[in-house]
């Protein structure tokens, strides 16, 4: 007739196992190419920034003949048409026109009313110092140097 109840779960239990079997294997293989692909990737994306940083470096500090040194190599029509372009395209170029507070009755934004402020003593203290950077004289010794024989006596 058939085969027994229990023939037929001993051979279920033989399949499972054998199946069980199969995919241990097949996850193992999984994992090792995971692996394997991980580290190609990591190699690949470490050798593009290497070259990269190689390409970067090159660029900066390869020796480009400074531009007088170009201008000298270069024949003398060749720079007179340079000039020539230079004043072309400079007509070519399309004016800008900047309008701010374009009418008088807005209020000042908060930025523009801090700088309104700040301004002037920045302006007066960076005139002090290129007067002073270029007469190589600081203002205190200016007090130094006055006579003050003309002042009078403080009281005690």
């Amino acid at each position: 007739m058939g085969a027994s109840a229990d023939q037929i779960d001993r051979q279920i239990r033989e399949t499972r196992e054998r199946m069980d079997e199969n995919l241990g294997v097949l996850e193992a293989r999984a994992a090792s190419n995971a692996v394997r692909y991980a580290r190609i990737v990591a190699i690949v994306v470490g050798a593009a920034a290497a070259g990269g940083a190689a390409f970067l470096l090159y660029r900066r500090f390869r020796s480009r003949p400074a531009l007088k040194d170009r201008l000298r190599e270069m024949p003398p029509q060749a720079i007179r048409e340079l000039g020539s372009r230079l004043k072309n395209a400079r007509r070519s170029m399309p004016s800008v026109t900047l309008t701010l507070n374009d009418d008088g009755h807005t209020e000042p934004g908060a930025l523009e009313s801090i700088v309104r402020k700040l301004a002037p003593a920045l302006i007066g203290t960076a005139a002090t110092a290129v007067i002073e950077r270029t007469t190589g004289r600081r203002a205190s010794d200016d007090l130094d140097e006055r006579d003050t024989s003309q002042v009078a006596p403080a009281f005690d």
